[in-house]
């Protein structure tokens, strides 16, 4: 097992145990394991700390409360979401508690007591389908990309919610005869989600002819340079592009990847469909509700209940 140098390096001055040193061996201890999510976490709480360290270096016998809770405010400052900060606190309280397990360090003097390591709820907004129709008819030329993510919202709208996960994997043998069939990446579940003119039309206008490409959109291939991109990539520019789209919008929240999900659920509950309905629908996890009823719901059925969603929102859908 790796362990940390724990003297006074004359010539360096480094700190006697030196928080930095521990932490970066613990990203290259993950990275080894092949824990490359992991080492990313850990690598960018490291970065974040670093900075508020102005890149000095402490011992971790001096990590204290006032200095945790100094660079939680840091982070506040910085427009850090408490979710964020509560991971990267994590992850060096996970540093500090190796270097105890390790007896690196011989007392614990718990600096990460008063420093927020759980878990704000998220706020699952839907928007207003005035919204959604504005957003389907907003001029973007001259935007770049933006009009590009639009279209992606607007297709998960169409598709009962079809998280972003699942749109930018979606392969081009899934469609068949007018249907999309796909495995939800979260649970699991197969659906069958029927392809209506707006979603078709949105298809018709991003599909990639290149045979090298084999997803239904260019999320996860760049066809100009014929090169593939890492999904983290695509999620983080996707939301991106949809916060200016609501800055052009003037939304007082942001549209993110989520919101799409959870207008689609407001839209069909909003048009008489069960909860029952709407969680087959999205291929939720159905708790109190048996596999065998869940298997008994046509897909006639859910197809209706989106048809009512984007017909509440456009007036017609004429398949």
């Amino acid at each position: 097992m790796e362990r940390t140098t724990r003297q006074m390096d004359s010539k360096t001055g480094k700190a006697k145990n030196g928080f930095f040193h521990l932490v970066e061996e613990r990203i290259r201890h993950f990275e080894k394991l092949g824990k490359k999510k992991t080492a990313g976490n850990y690598a960018c709480a490291f970065r974040h700390f670093k900075q508020f360290r102005k890149g000095k270096d402490i011992a971790m016998e001096e990590l204290s409360i006032n200095e945790m809770k100094d660079f939680q405010i840091y982070l506040i400052d910085n427009g850090l979401k408490m979710n964020t900060i509560s991971l990267y606190n994590r992850e060096l309280r996970a540093v500090y508690n190796y270097a105890l397990d390790e007896e690196i360090i011989q007392t614990d003097r718990r600096p990460f007591r008063k420093s927020f390591t759980g878990q704000e709820k998220t706020r699952k907004r839907a928007v207003d389908g005035r919204i959604i129709k504005r957003l389907a008819v907003i001029p973007l030329t001259g935007h770049g990309m933006i009009g590009f993510a639009r279209d992606l919202f607007l297709f998960s709208i169409y598709m009962q919610g079809m998280p972003f996960v699942d749109i930018a994997h979606l392969k081009k043998e899934q469609v068949k005869n007018g249907w999309i069939i796909y495995r939800r990446r979260k649970t699991n579940r197969q659906l069958r989600v029927k392809i209506h003119p707006q979603a078709q039309a949105i298809i018709d206008k991003y599909y990639v002819a290149d045979t090298d490409c084999p997803y239904l959109f260019p999320i996860l291939y760049n066809p100009q340079k014929r090169t593939g991109r890492k999904y983290s990539s695509a999620i983080r520019v996707y939301n991106k592009r949809l916060y200016h789209l609501s800055v052009l919008l003037g939304l007082d929240e942001p549209l993110t990847s989520y919101v799409a999900r959870h207008t689609w659920a407001s839209l069909a509950r909003q048009c008489g469909t069960s909860d029952t309905v709407i969680c087959e629908a999205m291929g939720h996890s159905h708790v109190g509700v048996t596999t065998i009823y869940l298997a008994s719901l046509d897909t006639g059925t859910v197809a209706m209940a989106n048809r009512k969603v984007i017909t509440t929102l456009f007036g017609k859908c004429t398949t």
